[in-house]
Order: structure tokens, then sequence, then C-alpha cells
């Protein structure tokens, strides 16, 4: 079975982080987001070729995957993506790279707690699903008798009372029927919110007789915002912590959960709870809490709260939900 992943997008929310590296090798608990995705699709073993459609900084996602997954017995193949127009338009990319097969598609920026066995093992074509209270801000899936009847693209208030958000992982039965569907979009340039969207897709396959059914997924963490990109490495540490104390760190106090990466300096600090400090980076007399702080980084008579840290930043002083990075500083 082939996976599609699009990871081209930029990152605007989550600039400056994002003006140096790309969104989904952005460091959460110690490892790049899209690493904890293609752990899980490693470790199934049913996933045998992920398609990456990549864009923005695309050089240093094939660097990345390449070196971490070489050994893994799992291909990946990339695929340009020049415009961005969308999700449907970005998963048409892997057209070509997928035969009239079962694929899933993964948004790359996303991570999941779900059965990926169930989930690809169904009898009829799924869509992840959770329910959220800001449906405005999702696509949102109607069903009746367990079958998805509509779905709208980040409805306006009292379009629909349906709570069910999808949550960017899709199983579809047959690869071709989905990219003629797409197509079908692109040629009639049929368009919501100026782009071509997935659900528009699949709600033409809905409409075409194909049976759908939505499948609620455990829990759901969307990394592409500087809050839930904290939350969400709060909540991976806190469900993975492991520290190793023999690292030589003076004077230091830990409150768990926290990741220290390799080839730190940490001095005459408090770290945690809930902090990663990746790979290289040094941290002196400073309390970091609740906070990312990105590869050799320097973090010195500072304390931090809520804050993430780019790559390389050097950062002093008092800072609050704050991203810092590029020698820049947003507020969130």
């Amino acid at each position: 079975m082939k996976a599609i992943i699009p990871v081209a997008g930029i990152g605007t929310r989550l600039q400056p982080l994002t003006n140096k590296v790309p969104k989904v090798l952005v460091n959460v608990a110690g490892r790049p987001m899209l690493f904890h995705l293609i752990d899980e699709i490693v470790k199934n073993g049913r996933i045998d070729t992920v398609i990456l459609i990549i864009g923005y900084l695309g050089d240093k996602i094939i660097e990345f995957v390449n070196k971490e997954y070489k050994d893994s017995g799992v291909k990946f193949e990339y695929v340009e993506q020049k415009e961005m127009l969308g999700l449907g338009h970005a998963v048409y990319h892997a057209n070509g790279h997928v035969a009239d097969e079962p694929v899933i598609i993964i948004l790359g920026d996303t991570i999941f707690e779900f059965d990926l066995n169930r989930f690809i093992s169904g009898e009829y074509s799924s869509i992840g699903v959770k329910d959220v209270d800001d449906t405005q801000r999702f696509g949102i899936v109607e069903a009746k008798e367990g079958f998805i009847t509509r779905m709208i693209e980040k409805p306006a208030t009292g379009v629909t009372d349906s709570k069910s958000a999808i949550a960017g992982l899709y199983f579809i039965k047959s690869g071709a029927k989905l990219f003629s569907a797409i197509e079908h979009l692109m040629n009639n340039n049929i368009r919501t919110k100026n782009e071509y969207q997935l659900t528009d897709a699949l709600m033409k396959l809905v409409d075409d007789g194909e049976k759908m059914v939505p499948f609620e997924i455990e829990n759901w963490f969307d990394c592409g915002k500087p809050e839930t990109l904290i939350s969400t490495n709060s909540y991976i540490l806190s469900r993975d912590w492991n520290f190793d104390q023999d690292y030589p760190y003076e004077s230091c106090t830990y409150i768990e959960p926290v990741y220290i990466g390799e080839g730190c300096v940490i001095e005459n600090s408090t770290i945690g709870p809930n902090a990663t400090i990746a790979n290289g980076a040094t941290v002196k007399n400073s309390i970091v809490r609740n906070a990312l702080v990105s590869e050799n980084a320097e973090i010195s008579n500072a304390e931090l709260d809520g804050t993430a840290v780019g790559i390389a930043e050097k950062v002093t002083g008092i800072h609050g939900n704050e991203v810092i990075a590029d020698g820049k500083t947003l507020a969130y």
C-alpha cells in the first residue's frame, strides 16, 4: 500500500520559526514532527511506499528523510508542487505514482494517535474525524446511518450541526477514482475558497456512489500554529518521557517531562516541565518551561515559558508565548 503525505506548505503561521526550516521538520519532543508520523508508518509494516509532495525547502525534507529512513524498508518518492492551489491539487501530484489501488493520505503537519492497521483494513473508504467545538476552522462531515453524506469546508455558523472535523487522515479504496475526481475539479475550475479542495473531490466520489465512512480517531494534534505546537510538544513529552541522567549537566534542576538532545551544554538552569532542548543547544543561567529550543540555539540569562526558539538563535531575557527565530520575535 502507498501513502501520500503533502508537505509543500510554507508554514506561514509558524513564521519566523519556518524561515529556515520546513514546517514538518520543526522539532516536537525531540523529533521532527514529520518523523512522528513516518515512525508509525514504518512500525505498521503494511505501507511500503510513501510519496511526499514537497515544495518549500523540499531539498531539506529529502535530505532528512533519506538519512533517517534509509534502512527502514519503506520506499520514499518525492514530487514537487510548484504552485500552492489547495490540498486536492497537492494530492493530485501523486497521480502516476499510484495505480488503481487503495491509498492513504495523511497531512504531514499533524500528529495522530489511532489504530493505523484498523484504519486501512476497513471495507469502505474512510475519513479520520474528531469532534471539535470550533467547527469554522475545519472541514466538517455529516453522516447518516454510518455513511458520510456531506462534507463542508470550514462552514459558517449555522450551516451544519455536525461537530465531526476532518482530521487530515484519509483512506481511499481506489486511487484512480480519487485522481479522476480531482481532475474533474481542475478541468472545470471548481474551487472552494479559491483552492482545489480535497473535500470537494471526496464529495464527488460520494455523489457518484462511493460509500465512505467516518473513522473516529483517539487524538489529533495540529502542529501548524505556535500554541498548538507548544501544547503538542507538552503532550508527547508526557506520553513518551524518558530522560537519561548521565549527561554532564552541572547545577541544574529538571522537572519532568523534558527532552534533552545530544551534544547540549546546560549549566545552572531549571529545565521543565514540558521542555524540549534539541541537539547542540546551550542553556546557561536560565529557566526553560513549556518551550521548544531548536538545534544549536543559545539560551543565556533567560526565562522561557510557552516559547519556541529557532535553529542557532541566541536568546536572553524574559519571553512568554513567543516565537523567536531568524532574528525576529513574534508574540502569539
